[in-house]
């Protein structure tokens, strides 16, 4: 399926300037689930890509150079290992039932979408049933300082060991609700507004910034305490899943060993 730029997102998704801006962004997760529900979707899938080369010799700084550096990373390709992993992951991605792809524009993220929705039609699921949009917001260069330069300093981890202050807290929260912003535009967009084959719509994207959207998703559909608690913690690996059923906000933690269990 061709990959097309993303739709702009709309006002709402971009990074709150007043407090209107604030509360129209915070909206977004809610407008997701209730548009996904309304067109059949019952689970919203995060993964997070495959094993990618490091930055190319001579690349760029963030702090030098933003721009140059966001282009370096997003041309990071899979190494042989990411693309074996995305094999194997499609066994339990194929389960899914996925109706559309949406991907960050990074190429690891991307590259792996493409290699397991390959899986995917080679099981007998027609090409042209699954499409592939990109959301610019899903990589998160240029998006949040304050989200870029925890992650620069901190590394991987869980969603919580980002919450130990109240602004880096609500930097995370107002990036997953602007990545829902873009999902929301993709999925009222032209082509996918159309598609009804599959209950599941995808996203793959980046480590914890996954987390930070998958948890703003889970809040928007009602999750429970305990459901929360699971995307804090969850520490998401590479073609690993966070799935959200739409009725409830649970959540289902999909890898490869044995797919699926509980967070």
């Amino acid at each position: 399926a061709p990959i097309t730029p993303a739709t702009p997102a709309a006002p709402a998704a971009a990074p709150a300037a007043d407090t209107a801006d604030a509360t129209a962004a915070a909206a977004n997760s809610v407008s997701l689930v209730e548009a996904a529900k309304a067109v059949g979707l019952t689970k919203l899938l995060f993964v997070r890509h495959a094993s990618s080369h490091k930055m190319r010799d001579g690349a760029a700084s963030r702090a030098d150079a933003p721009h140059d550096w966001k282009f370096d990373d997003q041309m990071r390709c899979l190494t042989d290992k990411g693309w074996e992993q995305c094999e194997a992951a499609s066994e339990w991605f194929n389960a899914m039932n996925v109706r559309a792809i949406l991907s960050s524009p990074a190429r690891r993220a991307t590259d792996t979408a493409m290699g397991m929705q390959k899986q995917i039609e080679t099981e007998g699921k027609q090409a042209d049933v699954l499409y592939l949009r990109l959301v610019e917001s899903a990589h998160p260069a240029g998006m949040s300082e304050v989200c870029e330069a925890a992650f620069e300093t901190r590394g991987y981890g869980p969603l919580r060991s980002f919450h130990d202050t109240e602004d880096m807290k609500a930097a995370f929260s107002d990036y997953g609700e602007i990545v829902c912003g873009g999902m929301l535009a993709q999925l009222q967009g032209p082509g996918l507004s159309e598609a009804t084959d599959g209950e599941c719509l995808a996203l793959f994207g980046h480590a914890v910034f996954l987390n930070a959207i998958a948890l703003q998703v889970a809040l928007g559909a009602g999750a429970a305490e305990g459901e929360v608690e699971k995307v804090l913690d969850m520490d998401l690996g590479e073609t690993q899943g966070i799935v959200i059923e739409l009725s409830d906000g649970s959540i289902t933690h999909m890898k490869v060993e044995d797919a699926p269990i509980e967070a």
